[in-house]
């Protein structure tokens, strides 16, 4: 067989298509030195942990900071923590005097809502995410009154890329000031066995590194811990400033015995392929060249030193040229030359005396003729200089064209930068990659096909079984060499990989389903960046839907925080930014949006069951009340179009069998559903548990805490329950605790409406009819048989009631005073008020 060459690898150069944890204080000045004691501004940061569990390449990473404010006023404390841009947050958790405030993650058109409003009330700041090089930058604020702490927890994951035949943890460390407990550890576990395991840091020197750094490795095994004293911080032996200030690289590779490596875990697999030994195939290279204008100066010098020393590296089997382009084309030679001695010194001359010159033509002019000239023969590689550039039609050009694009910055190493590119598509082993399973086996297959393989690099392709209980699960990959044609086949035994996998102290949850997921949605982005219509709004949808269930901020999410600020709960929105020119977007901002519940409610049951409708209409209300028996179950509110439903079950006092007095009765037990969220919430007053779906999780009255979810937010905070389905329709429970010492009386609860506006017309339910505008007249107010308390007759849905005047008591605000509520008071359990007679809300149980 003839042997293989690499279709023509083009490498673009451009520049000139340009489009048009730490204390925060004003006056702190740049350089200062922190004070004695590691306060700075009152703030102490004494804890900062990086914690990295990486299974089978996916890193999941947790980065805490804890601060206390020692000042006598309130201070702004900040956290800061850059991550790799291949990186999704997962979580995010403010804690303020044992109080959490946790993330949750949404569709970004949410989260821009509430920014919209934000800025209409001035109520901007807070969390910043900005591109860098290599990291985005994560950064939150609060105000951390005198005395309190704060405990900053952020979590990321991200599947580690294998580039130049090591995968690569890179943590960028910047404390701005000595922490007492500095920690950053790192626990891998790898089914392979670990060949390579390396950590370093460039801000400190290999002694002080070495007192401070540990790192081992066996069999699948592999730690790294580095835990700088205090003194190790310091810049110098009497200085008060630290010198953590840089990156901290930890480096590994694993054992290839095979070329191929598979891992099953709860019906998702992972298949790793990187085969060792192979000849290179003898490539063709045309470098592509910007010297329009834009690159004059250093870009232009920097390009042409890289280009001398990619040169060197050019293989004599290895065939090129060069292209230059601004208003015209020029070419170096009219066809690829073979890259003989004579010839790469002819190159460097050529290279030598290119010079900036002209202007650029429009893009959309040098895409399409990009795009016939390579005729989907070969990748394309675009490197663009700096942020003055329109980096997506970079990015579009090359994967139109089977190729990536790179940012190179303008920094002194950009010549560097370039040439590390090439090293990484310098060596290509397999054209053609396809890797194959048994039919009808695996379902939701992310990407398995691949234009080539480079030395140093690793296909990983995830997907699901489409039958746990097989006994066996076979891949095979098949591509073209350098001299003939290869197929890689990997057999697993299921019941060998279940004991390979045992040792869950290294293993973080269902981390397979969770690589898939990164992986999909990865390359669902990717896809949709050159798609158009149907086909970009499917490809949205099912990243979005994958964002939104895996709580991944991508692209298409945003992570909302609700904390204090000021007494009022605000909510913060962090993104995550694309590789956009920096000068042509404005960063990725948090916005903080107070939300305040309506001051009245207008509809609520407490007390014995008192019901109580307030109607704005008439500066009145009336209430009414309904006797059952304890464990009768009560329909409050039904909604068929939100789906919300609202039930409550009575419970008695507490009475011994020779006491003849009527027993007052009370909620004892609520139960909140949404069906179109599979949501359920039941509260009594010992627990509030709720149901996501078959998830439970479960919380005391003791708790302070906020849950939240798309279209849904339940928070928890001293004897009293917000629950909030989206915006018009919020419920507030009411915790009443007795005497303990009281015989006859049970805790019990109490249920108000506080806003209803956006539930249904068809919303029905004790409360929820009322949720309707109605009328009704008083008239004939005379004395009753009790004289503090005159009675009337009442119009009313059609019936003349005779109404009694009273009072009830709003507990919301109170649950032990209350506010007095005067109200005209419907007999006979509401009857003449309600719709039909009270039995008919009768329901067989909560849900």
């Amino acid at each position: 067989m003839a042997s293989a060459r690499w279709p023509c690898l083009i490498l673009a150069l451009l520049s000139s298509l340009a489009v048009s944890g730490f204390p925060r204080s004003p006056s702190r000045q740049l350089g200062k030195r922190s004070l004695p004691g590691a306060v700075v501004n009152g703030i102490e940061v004494y804890s900062t942990k990086v914690s990295c569990k990486v299974t089978s390449r996916f890193a999941h990473n947790v980065v805490t900071t804890r601060a206390v404010n020692h000042a006598d006023t309130a201070k702004e404390v900040s956290f800061d923590v850059e991550l790799p841009k291949t990186a999704f947050i997962t979580n995010f958790t403010l804690t303020i005097d044992g109080v959490t405030y946790p993330g949750n993650v949404k569709e970004k058109e949410v989260a821009k809502k509430q920014y919209e409003k934000a800025v209409s009330q001035d109520k901007t700041a807070g969390l910043v995410k900005a591109s860098g090089r290599k990291l985005e930058k994560f950064t939150v604020s609060v105000n951390v009154a005198a005395g309190s702490k704060v405990t900053f927890e952020l979590t990321y994951e991200e599947l580690l890329k294998r580039h130049k035949g090591k995968y690569e943890m890179y943590l960028k460390v910047q404390p701005k000031q000595l922490v007492k407990h500095f920690e950053i550890t790192a626990d891998i576990f790898e089914p392979q066995g670990i060949s390579t395991l390396d950590a370093e840091a460039s801000f400190i020197t290999n002694d002080l590194l070495g007192s401070a750094l540990t790192k081992s490795f066996s069999g699948k095994k592999g730690h790294v811990s580095f835990k700088p004293s205090l003194d190790q911080q310091r810049s110098c032996p009497t200085c008060t400033d630290s010198l953590l200030k840089g990156d901290f690289i930890i480096t590994y590779d694993v054992n290839r015995e095979s070329p191929a490596n598979v891992q099953i875990v709860n019906g998702y697999f992972v298949h790793f392929f990187a085969p060792q030994g192979l000849p290179v195939v003898p490539k063709n290279v045309v470098f592509v060249i910007d010297v329009s204008g834009s690159m004059y100066g250093r870009k232009m010098e920097q390009t042409k030193d890289a280009l001398l020393k990619i040169l060197d590296d050019i293989k004599e089997d290895d065939y090129l040229n060069f292209v230059l382009f601004s208003g015209d084309v020029t070419t170096w030679k009219d066809s690829l030359v073979q890259a003989t001695p004579e010839n790469i010194q002819k190159a460097r001359e050529f290279v030598r005396n290119i010079r900036d010159q002209g202007s650029v033509s429009k893009p959309e002019k040098i895409q399409e003729n990009v795009r016939n000239a390579i005729g989907g023969k070969f990748p394309l590689y675009n490197l663009g200089f700096g942020n003055n550039l329109n980096y997506n039609f970079l990015e579009s050009m090359a994967l139109e064209n089977h190729g990536l694009a790179r940012r190179i910055y303008e920094d002194s190493d950009a010549n560097l930068q370039l040439q590390g590119f090439y090293e990484e598509v310098a060596n290509p082993l397999l054209t053609s990659v396809e890797v194959g399973y048994p039919e009808n086996a695996i379902q939701d297959l992310t990407q398995n096909t691949y234009q080539h393989f480079y030395d140093g690099s690793e296909i990983v392709v995830a997907g699901r079984l489409a039958d746990e209980d097989m006994n066996s699960f076979r891949a095979d990959v098949k591509g073209h060499g350098a001299i003939n044609d290869l197929t890689f086949t990997e057999e697993v035994d299921m019941k060998e990989m279940e004991e390979a996998l045992k040792e869950r102290d290294y293993i973080f949850g269902n981390y397979i389903e969770r690589l898939w997921a990164y992986l999909t949605i990865e390359q669902l982005l990717e896809k949709r960046k050159n798609a158009q219509g149907k086909e970009k709004e499917t490809l949205t949808a099912q990243a979005l839907d994958l964002s939104l269930k895996y709580h991944f901020v991508t692209p298409l999410t945003s992570m909302v925080v609700t904390k204090p600020e000021d007494n009022e709960n605000q909510t913060a929105i962090a993104d995550k930014p694309g590789e956009e020119p920096v000068d042509a977007v404005t960063p990725s901002t948090a916005y903080l949006t107070s939300y305040q519940p309506p001051v009245t409610p207008y509809y609520y049951v407490d007390g014995d069951p008192h019901f109580i409708i307030q109607v704005p209409e008439k500066d009145d209300a009336i209430c009414f009340n309904i006797d059952e028996d304890p464990g009768t179950v009560l329909r409050l509110i039904q909604d068929p179009v939100t789906g919300l439903t609202v039930n409550g079950q009575i419970i008695g006092e507490k009475r011994s069998s020779q006491d003849s007095q009527p027993r007052k009765t009370y909620f004892g037990k609520l139960g909140i559903a949404n069906a179109h969220l599979d949501f359920r919430i039941e509260v009594t007053p010992e627990r509030i548990t709720l149901w996501n779906g078959a998830a439970q999780s479960t919380f005391s009255w003791l708790d302070t805490v906020m849950v939240t979810q798309d279209g849904l937010s339940v928070m928890i905070n001293k004897k009293n329950m917000v629950v909030s389905f989206g915006d018009g329709a919020t419920f507030v429970v009411v915790l009443h605790q007795v005497w303990k010492k009281q015989p006859n009386h049970h805790d019990f609860l109490g249920f108000y409406v506080v806003d209803s506006h956006r539930m249904s017309t068809q919303t029905h339910g004790l409360l929820g009819q009322f949720f309707h505008p109605f009328d009704f007249k008083v008239s004939d107010i005379h004395p009753g048989s009790d004289p503090t308390k005159p009675d009337a007759t009442m119009v009313v849905k059609n019936h003349r009631l005779t109404v009694t005047r009273g009072s009830q008591k709003d507990y919301r605000k109170d649950a032990s005073i209350g506010v007095k509520v005067a109200c005209w008071f419907v007999h006979d359990n509401g009857q003449g008020l309600i719709d039909g007679i009270h039995s008919d809300y009768i329901v067989p149980d909560l849900f």
